[in-house]
């Protein structure tokens, strides 16, 4: 599996940053485990950090998520937890061949 981390706008952040978003990216790729490549997109705008998190899956499924938050970790904790929701949510439909039990 293909990791990659890219800083927009020729922002500078410290090399410990960019290891850590990589640490858990690859955290979120053993939850998945067929997951062909994870991005992550960090940019700084004023006061707010946004990430956005990239997965490409097989089959040319593409699953995109974006956190924006105050500080850096708060806005990579908010992509995470929205991507381990989308993947989790890809994951059953696989499993239940994209049928729900309503009622």
């Amino acid at each position: 599996m293909k990791l990659q981390v890219a800083i927009l706008h020729h922002q500078h952040f410290p090399e410990h940053v960019r290891e850590h978003i990589e640490a858990k990216l690859q955290h979120l790729a053993r939850y998945f485990g067929r997951t062909e490549s994870l991005q992550a997109r960090l940019e700084r705008q004023r006061d707010t950090y946004r990430i956005e998190l990239v997965a490409n899956l097989p089959r040319g499924v593409v699953l995109v998520v974006e956190g924006r938050a105050q500080t850096m970790d708060a806005a990579l904790d908010e992509s995470l937890r929205r991507m381990t929701r989308v993947l989790a949510r890809h994951k059953d439909r696989l499993a239940h061949g994209g049928r729900r039990k309503t009622g």
